[in-house]
């Protein structure tokens, strides 16, 4: 489960990479408290670690999450925490790892460190375009 929690936590960092807005800082008093507006962070992301293992993190309106790894999901609530990071809360846990993003690759990926040393590769899973509902037959 730890190993999961480290997932959703790199994935977070990568969100907020090259492409996306910068997250604006939040009061101090309620930073932790307070869950982040993930709208221009929400979707999917893979995670692959360097043993090779990988997750799946989805980022939800609203600021929570759910992260797969081995078919076990941890759900729980982002926070934005000093410097741009992103702080994971599991849901009824109390241990928040806040992860922060290095620079995007070329290929759009970036390396997300946690505030306990790990690292994980993130890259943004983009959503399928939505097909156009077919015509009735005249």
């Amino acid at each position: 489960m730890k190993r999961v929690l480290l997932v959703a936590g790199i994935l977070a960092l990568g969100a907020c990479a090259e492409s996306a807005p910068e997250a604006a800082p939040e009061a101090e008093e309620t930073a932790e408290a307070t869950p982040a507006d993930m709208t221009e962070w929400q979707g999917g992301y893979t995670l692959a670690y360097e043993d090779g293992t990988e997750a799946v993190l989805n980022i939800a309106p609203g600021g929570t999450y759910d992260v797969t790894m081995n078919d076990e999901t941890v759900t729980g609530m982002i926070t934005m925490g000093d410097g741009g990071a992103f702080c994971y809360t599991p849901e009824g846990g109390t241990e928040t790892e806040c992860w922060t993003n290095g620079d995007a690759a070329e290929d759009g990926s970036w390396v997300s460190t946690s505030d306990q040393g790990n690292s994980v590769t993130v890259t943004r899973v983009e959503a399928p375009a939505a097909e156009a509902p077919a015509e009735p037959a005249a």
